[in-house]
């Protein structure tokens, strides 16, 4: 029996469908590979173009976020970045650490200056909530700390 055009249009979709999902990663590794060699045969301008236009897309996309969106996103990140810092091994928080503190090294007076403004006018903007927030975090932080924490504290204070 010959198919009607509609049904071997339904077909070939079904088709391909169930071969997009057998070959996934295959497909995915191969997208990956064909974006690693365009992105090596582009010049430098090409880039940069390409780093703005995704730079503006992304600004349109956060504008345009609803306030449930935007709260919604910001749960998922804190609860992502949470996840991560817990997973950290001691090697990787001790090369954070040591990465801030190089970058902290490496300021001049004009971004420390700007950092202690920017921080400044974050702790005055901060809603009575967050302020408890933060004294909640740093009451059980500080019970929390060794005997060597604590030492170590002061020294620095």
């Amino acid at each position: 029996m010959k198919l009607s055009p509609e049904e071997r249009k339904e077909k070939r979709k079904e088709v391909n469908r169930q071969y997009q999902l057998k070959n996934k990663e295959v497909l995915k590794e191969k997208r990956k590979e064909s974006h690693k060699i365009r992105l090596q045969n582009m010049t430098e301008e090409q880039k940069e173009k390409r780093k703005e236009k995704t730079k503006e897309s992304n600004k349109r996309y956060l504008q345009n976020m609803t306030e449930e969106q935007k709260e919604e996103r910001k749960v998922k990140r804190n609860e992502y970045n949470k996840r991560y810092r817990q997973n950290m091994t001691e090697e990787q928080k001790e090369e954070t650490k040591e990465y801030y503190k190089r970058r902290n090294q490496n300021m001049t007076e004009e971004q420390k200056e700007k950092l202690k403004e920017y921080k400044k006018r974050y702790r005055q903007n901060r809603t009575e909530e967050q302020k408890e927030r933060k004294r909640e975090y740093n009451k059980r932080y500080r019970q929390n700390m060794t005997e060597e924490q604590k030492e170590e504290r002061k020294e620095r204070r």
